[in-house]
């Protein structure tokens, strides 16, 4: 759940999808780098979860994933 809530966050500000066509993963690691893995042993994993999303942990976002991967063609 915590990463499809990630990737939700991510990509409003990087482009994954040409990033990953690209092979140029830069950008995601930039992310990563700035949102989670600097934070992540000061942080507990819901302020964490709030400070790189803005939420607390949300279902919805694995969810949709769930639909997109499997139940969408």
């Amino acid at each position: 759940m915590y990463a499809a809530q990630f990737m939700a966050a991510m990509r409003k500000t990087v482009d994954v999808d040409t990033c990953l066509k690209n092979l140029d993963l830069a950008p995601i690691n930039t992310w990563l780098q700035e949102n989670i893995w600097l934070k992540g042993s000061t942080l507990t994993t819901d302020e964490l979860v709030t400070q790189a999303t803005g939420e607390q942990l949300n279902p919805e976002y694995f969810k949709q994933h769930l639909i997109a991967r499997y139940l969408k063609n």
